[in-house]
This record gives C-alpha cells, structure tokens and sequence, in this order.
C-alpha cells in the first residue's frame, strides 16, 4: 500500500507548482526512508532528494538537506546511500554558498556530521 501512495501521490507532487507542497513532499519522504529502509532507501527514491538539492525555491532544499541529515546521521545507513553520495556530493559541496543563508548552514552541518 505505501508503494502505491508513493506513486500514485509522491511521485506527482514532488513537482509541485506550491512550493510548500514540494518541501511537504520531501520533508515525509525522508522520514519515510528513515522509517522503512528497507521499501524505500533505495536508489528509485533516493533520486527525488537528489533532485530537489536543485530546487528553485529554499524551503524545498533546506527540507532535503534536513532529510538527509536524518539519513546520514544512522550509520548503517551510509553503505546504502553510497551510490547518492557519489552522484550528488559536488552539488552538496556547492550549497555552502547556497544564496538562502540557512540552507547553507544546514549544509555545513550535514558534512560536519558526515565527518564524525
């Protein structure tokens, strides 16, 4: 059932013209991932964060950058998100210049913890 809520609402919401729909949309799915990692910290739903690192709007990537934190910071999470990583780390690199200044910070924070 959580499959098919996934596809059937998630996967078309994640693109949201509201903005505040597509930082709701990331802000579940990564307690969703969190949750059941075994449905769902995989790459066919690992992409949606990846992408959303490139959203127009803060809220939606200060949401992802969140989302991760909660990931990155269970350590027998990290050999599953292996493959993430290798795909989006110049993206994270580069939003500690973020122009949205708690993005940036929040990024910070995520490679601090990635570090310990």
């Amino acid at each position: 059932m959580m499959n098919s809520i996934f596809r059937g609402v998630f996967v078309h919401r994640y693109r949201d013209r509201l903005a505040d729909i597509r930082a709701t949309c990331i802000e579940e799915l990564g307690l969703w991932l969190k949750m059941d990692p075994d449905n769902f910290l995989n790459d066919r739903c690992l992409k949606y964060l990846g992408w959303t690192l490139y959203d127009k709007q803060s809220p939606v990537r200060l949401q992802c950058v969140r989302a991760l934190q909660g990931l990155y910071q269970e350590k027998e999470f990290i050999g599953r998100l292996e493959l993430f990583t290798n795909r989006f780390k110049e993206r994270i690199l580069s939003m500690v210049l973020d122009k949205d200044p708690d993005v940036a910070v929040e990024v910070v924070n995520l490679l601090v913890s990635l570090l310990m």
